[in-house]
C-alpha cells in the first residue's frame, strides 16, 4: 500500500511542552548569565576564583528574586518546516596506508543536512547551522495538526548544491589512508519534510521581552522585537498536510500476487525488483499493481537450479577521454590507461559495466565487498543468458534493493574499483583525472542480471576465489546500522 501523491511530512519531538517550560528555560539562561557576571567581576586572570558555595549562595538569592517576579504574558507554539536532506559522500581514493604501496579505496560516508522549508523573507528562526540528525520524529497526523497549534507554510526547494555538502566531498574521510588523488560525489540524495516545534513567548521579569525558544533542543534561539514576533505569528498556516485535497485520501493497494502464475507471497520491504519464488519471473511494485520486469541470469559452468543468486545492473558503455578514441570495451580501457602493457592481475574484459543491485556502501565491510565484487565480476568472463532463471530446484533469489537510477550514479566508482594493487601502483593524479574525473561516461539502457553464488554459512562466495559477501550486508538491521560511517563521526573523531 502506498500514497505516492502525498507529501512525506514528519513531526519532531519537543522538550518544551508548555509556557511554564519556556519560562523555566528563560530563568535558567538568566541564572547562567548571572554566574558568568559574578565570575567576571572578580578582577584579573591571575586572581583565584571565589569559593563555589559563595557563588551558589548569590545565585540562589538571585534566582529567588527572579522567580518572584517572572511571568508569561502570552505564549504561542509554532511548528517550523525544514527539509532534511540525506545521502552519501562516495569517494574513490587513490592513496597509501601506513606508508605502504598505493591502492584504490572506495568509501561511502552518510551525510545529513537540513535547510529551511519556510520563506526566509517572512520569518527568521535563528537556525543557521541547524542539524536534525539526532532528532526523534514521527509521521504528522491530522489530529496533531488540529491539537498542536500553528504551522508555518512549507515550500518545495529545487535541487541545488550546498556549500557544506560540497565541502565534505573534498575532505579526508577515510581514517588511515593518505590520499594521493580522489574522485568524489554526493549520491543517493533523499529528503523528507520535518516540522520542528518553537515557542514564541512574551515574558515579564524586570521588563517585558519577546523570546523565541527552540522546543526541540530546549534552548533560547533569540529575542525578536514585537513587530517581528507579530509578523511570525501572522504567517502561520492551519493545514500543512493539505488534508482537504484528494491526494491526501488517495492510496494504492498493491496485491502481492504474481501476474504470471498467480502465486502470492508477502513482498520484502525495500526491493525494487523481486523474483517470484514459483515461476521465477521478475516482479516490480507499481501503483497499479505488480508488473513483470525482464531480467537475465548468468551461468558458471553447468546450469544451476539451486544456490543463491545476487542481482546486478549491467550496462554497455562509452568512455571518451582526451586525445584517445572512444572506448566501448574494458580491454581498450586498460590499453588507454597503460599503453606499455597491463599490470599483472589487471584483466577486466568485456563490453559491460556491472553494478551490484543491492546496497553495500556505507560500512567498512560493505565498501570493501563492493570493490571486491567489482574487481571479480569484470574479470570473471560470465556467460549471461537473456532469459529468467529456469524453473526447477529451489534457488534463493535476492531482490534488487538498489534502484537503477542509483546504480547509474555509481558507474564511475565501479571503474575506479577495477584497480587492484598492481594497477593502482601505476596510477597517479593526472591519470585518475584523465580516466575518471574528466572522462565522459555514457551508459546504455540497463539490464538486470542474476549471478549465481555459492552458500558458505553466513556468507556467499565464489568457489576458488577469496571473494565473500557476508549475508549481514544483504539483510541489514541494527547490527549493520551500528557500523555505518558518517561525515559527522569524522568531526567527532570517531572512525567509521
Amino acid at each position: 500500500m502506498s500514497a505516492p501523491e502525498r507529501d512525506e511530512i514528519y513531526l519532531a519531538d519537543d522538550q518544551l511542552r508548555s509556557p511554564e517550560a519556556v519560562l523555566e528555560t528563560v530563568i535558567r539562561y538568566q541564572v547562567q548569565a548571572q554566574r558568568a557576571e559574578i565570575l567576571g567581576l572578580r578582577g584579573g586572570d591571575d586572581e583565584r576564583p571565589p569559593p563555589e558555595f559563595w557563588v551558589q549562595m548569590r545565585l540562589e538569592a538571585f534566582e529567588r528574586r527572579l522567580r518572584s517576579r517572572a511571568r508569561v504574558v502570552e505564549a504561542y507554539r509554532l511548528h517550523v518546516p525544514y527539509w532534511h536532506i540525506t545521502g552519501w559522500i562516495v569517494q574513490a581514493i587513490l592513496g597509501r596506508r601506513a606508508d605502504g604501496p598505493k591502492l584504490m579505496r572506495v568509501r561511502a560516508f552518510a551525510l545529513e543536512h537540513s535547510v529551511p522549508a519556510y520563506d526566509p523573507q517572512q520569518a527568521n528562526l535563528r537556525d543557521r547551522g541547524l542539524r536534525l540528525s539526532r532528532s526523534r520524529v514521527r509521521p504528522l497526523t491530522v489530529r496533531e495538526v488540529r491539537e498542536r497549534g500553528a504551522f508555518l507554510a512549507w515550500a518545495p526547494v529545487p535541487e541545488r548544491s550546498y556549500r557544506e555538502i560540497d565541502r565534505w566531498r573534498g575532505q579526508d574521510l577515510d581514517p588511515g589512508t593518505q590520499p594521493v588523488a580522489r574522485h568524489a560525489a554526493f549520491l543517493d540524495r533523499g529528503r523528507v519534510l520535518v516540522y520542528r516545534p518553537y515557542w514564541l513567548a512574551r515574558v515579564a521579569i524586570d521588563e517585558e521581552q519577546w523570546v523565541l525558544a527552540d522546543g526541540g533542543f530546549g534552548t533560547i534561539a533569540g529575542h525578536p522585537d514585537a513587530a517581528e514576533a507579530r509578523t511570525l505569528l501572522g504567517v502561520a498556516r492551519a493545514d500543512p498536510l493539505h488534508s482537504g485535497e484528494p491526494s491526501f485520501r488517495r492510496v494504492h493497494v498493491v496485491a502481492s500476487r504474481c501476474p504470471e502464475c498467480g502465486f502470492e507471497k508477502a513482498l520484502a520491504a525495500g526491493y525494487h525488483v523481486h523474483v517470484c519464488p514459483n515461476c521465477h519471473r521478475g516482479l516490480g511494485p507499481a501503483p497499479d499493481g505488480l508488473r513483470l520486469v525482464p531480467y537475465g541470469h548468468c551461468v558458471r559452468g553447468e546450469e544451476r537450479l539451486d544456490g543463491d543468486y545476487l542481482p546486478f545492473w549491467r550496462y554497455r558503455f562509452r568512455i571518451e577521454m582526451a586525445d584517445a578514441p572512444a572506448i566501448e570495451r574494458l580491454e581498450d580501457y586498460g590499453r588507454a590507461l597503460f599503453p606499455q602493457g597491463a599490470p599483472p592481475g589487471f584483466r577486466p574484459s568485456g563490453e559491460h559495466l556491472w553494478v551490484p543491485a543491492f546496497r553495500l556502501l556505507g560500512t567498512e565491510a560493505g565498501d570493501e565487498t563492493f570493490k571486491d565484487l567489482a574487481e571479480w565480476v569484470h574479470a570473471a568472463g560470465l556467460e549471461a543468458r537473456d532469459e529468467k532463471i529456469p524453473v526447477g530446484g529451489r534457488p534463493v533469489t535476492w531482490g534488487a534493493s538498489l534502484s537503477e537510477a542509483e546504480a547509474r550514479e555509481l558507474l564511475p566508482f565501479v571503474i575506479a574499483a577495477l584497480h587492484g594493487k598492481t594497477s593502482a601502483a601505476r596510477l597517479n593524479t593526472l591519470l585518475l583525472q584523465r580516466a575518471l574525473t574528466n572522462a565522459r561516461l555514457t551508459p546504455s539502457a540497463p539490464e538486470l542480471v542474476m549471478v549465481p553464488f555459492d552458500p558458505a554459512g553466513e556468507a556467499l562466495c565464489i568457489a576458488g576465489t577469496a571473494l565473500r559477501v557476508p549475508k549481514l550486508l544483504l539483510t541489514g538491521g541494527p547490527q549493520l546500522d551500528a557500523q555505518r560511517a558518517s561525515v559527522h563521526q569524522k568531526v567527532a573523531g570517531v572512525q567509521g
